[in-house]
């Protein structure tokens, strides 16, 4: 059986997930949200009627605070960390990812994602592309999948698949959006994912904003392609216009919000993409992904 977790950031609910499988050897945990919700995942888990010891391994799709924020918080109560050899080393230093992290929020730091903590080294398992764990009854796959993140794994078991950032944000029905975010945004590797993501054909697939897909999985990944496409070429053209941040960070947001709204989403709902994946990055991660993988495109000279 798998569950569906709300972590309930910032007290809203449909925004992050924490997905979790149940197995003969406990539970199996995919992303943990923030540790600034590590309470409400926990009553859940009481609801529930498992207890935090239950978790016995956490599979990490990447270490981005609103995914693995709270992973040593389960650590801590004896659970196995799994993650991409790339993520383990910030796992146990956090000193560099949270000193990342504090230039972009600043003081909204704590309010935002809670406290971070190191996670002792033995308690973390660096899993490989397509290296498999025997969790129970379960074969849980670990699949390589940058785009969002170098440091990206989506995970496999029987017919599922739980998507991480690569399978995109879809809240409450709307559409698939790709969050773009520096700073290893990589559009032909996002490409190359959801062709991977394909060929496992899943029955289900489990997103951590916000959990499983409804629908079509095959059109869910086409409007996400497509998605990744426009919005890239969106950038490019302004960057190449001169435009610079300060322009770009109300423009994407006015787009993206149209964009939403022309499909029917209320303004509840795009405050609620907002609030699972903020536009502002957008604009940093596809400035920096335009100018060191093609900057050629953006010299002017094209035009």
């Amino acid at each position: 059986m798998v569950h569906i977790f709300d972590t309930r950031q910032l007290d809203t609910t449909g925004i992050i997930a924490a997905t979790a499988l149940e197995t003969d050897d406990g539970l199996a945990l995919f992303d943990t949200g923030p540790e600034s919700t590590f309470l409400n995942v926990a009553a859940e888990l009481r609801e529930n009627g498992f207890s935090l010891k239950d978790v016995r391994h956490v599979f990490l799709s990447h270490i981005h605070f609103d995914h693995a924020g709270a992973a040593w918080r389960f650590a801590g109560s004896g659970a196995t960390i799994y993650v991409h050899p790339r993520g383990a080393p910030h796992l146990i230093d956090p000193t560099r990812l949270v000193d990342s992290a504090t230039r972009i929020y600043g003081a909204e730091m704590e309010r935002l994602w809670g406290r971070v903590a190191p996670i002792p080294a033995e308690k973390v398992k660096v899993l490989q592309d397509m290296d498999v764990v025997r969790v129970g009854q379960f074969e849980v796959r670990a699949i390589a999948t940058p785009g969002h993140a170098t440091h990206h794994h989506v995970y496999q078991w029987d017919e599922n698949v739980f998507g991480g950032d690569v399978a995109g944000v879809r809240i409450d029905g709307g559409p698939p959006v790709p969050p773009f975010v520096p700073p290893e945004l990589d559009i032909e590797s996002w490409q190359q994912s959801i062709e991977k993501i394909r060929m496992m054909n899943p029955a289900r697939l489990y997103l951590p904003h916000f959990g499983l897909i409804e629908g079509s999985i095959s059109a869910h990944l086409d409007a996400l392609e497509e998605r990744i496409r426009r919005w890239a070429l969106w950038f490019r053209d302004r960057i190449r216009a001169g435009r610079d941040e300060a322009h770009l960070i109300p423009a994407f947001a006015g787009y993206l919000a149209e964009e939403l709204r022309a499909g029917g989403a209320t303004e509840e709902l795009i405050r609620d993409y907002e609030c699972a994946d903020p536009s502002f990055m957008a604009v940093s991660g596809a400035m920096r992904y335009w100018r060191k993988h093609h900057p050629e495109e953006i010299s002017g000279d094209n035009s």
